[in-house]
């Protein structure tokens, strides 16, 4: 889902990233609010705001050394919360492959919501910062989305080649994520729509191959559990799933993505 309501390009291309970027923190604030009463739930919530943000942030144009100041408070907001959502996969890797074994897992130590509030304002503060705002018009803003997309090809070259190590499919994720985020915002063109929806799936296909990652890793720490021997061969077919999704994707060269964004 989009971070905003309507078309961004109704508005003047500075405006309209600035607001997105404020939304996002204000739902990033909102879900601090909430996180006594669902941890797992805000903490999840929260952190996917924050990468929203992240990825939105890397379309302002000619701001790196704002960039670096903004996504500094942004990445430290989001570790905050780290060990609740870790918590949380866990117990979930613990109740599919070890039932009845998830009694000696420690709990989660609540992240400390004071320096929280305190991250998410000088992020609000850091806005402010940027002095072209007004000045920034929309081909800039698609060009660095064109510069998303050349490193999301890149993931998928060095996830393609011949054992290719879990990093690589982790990392091909991140850059996806980032591209969907950036999609999803500037939007409105059917064939971007159309773009976009296969991203997410892509996403979501890249996504389970790094659950099954997370599965293997602890279960191999665990002293008294074996590796499930479906599970690499589980992890080898949504591989290979992925990688039969990037062509179509992935595979047109930076020029056709950017006629796509108009």
């Amino acid at each position: 889902m989009g971070v905003m309501s309507l078309s961004p390009r109704k508005l003047a291309a500075g405006s309209a990233l600035r607001a997105a970027l404020r939304q996002l923190l204000r739902q990033a604030r909102r879900a601090m609010e909430k996180f006594p009463q669902d941890p797992a739930g805000q903490a999840h919530f929260l952190r996917t705001r924050v990468k929203r943000l992240q990825s939105l942030c890397r379309l302002v144009p000619r701001g790196k050394v704002w960039q670096e100041k903004f996504l500094g408070p942004c990445r430290e907001l989001k570790d905050l919360f780290a060990e609740t959502r870790d918590a949380t996969i866990v117990q979930g890797l613990a109740d599919k492959y070890a039932p009845g074994e998830a009694h000696h897992l420690r709990a989660a130590l609540p992240p400390d919501l004071v320096e929280a509030r305190r991250l998410a304002e000088t992020a609000v503060d850091f806005l402010a910062d940027y002095p072209y705002w007004i000045t920034i018009e929309w081909k800039e803003i698609s060009d660095r989305a064109v510069d998303t997309y050349r490193a999301a090809r890149a993931g998928w070259k060095k996830a393609g080649r011949g054992n290719a190590p879990d990093e690589a499919f982790h990392a091909w994720r991140r850059r996806v994520k980032r591209l969907l985020y950036q999609c999803e915002y500037l939007g409105g063109r059917a064939r971007l729509v159309r773009f976009t929806r296969r991203v997410d799936r892509l996403g979501e296909v890249l996504g389970d191959v790094q659950d099954v990652c997370l599965a293997e890793m602890w279960l191999k720490k665990q002293n008294n559990l074996k590796v499930p021997p479906d599970l690499p061969r589980s992890k080898e077919s949504m591989r290979r799933a992925a990688l039969r999704l990037a062509p179509v994707l992935l595979g047109c060269s930076p020029k056709v993505f950017r006629r796509m964004l108009g």
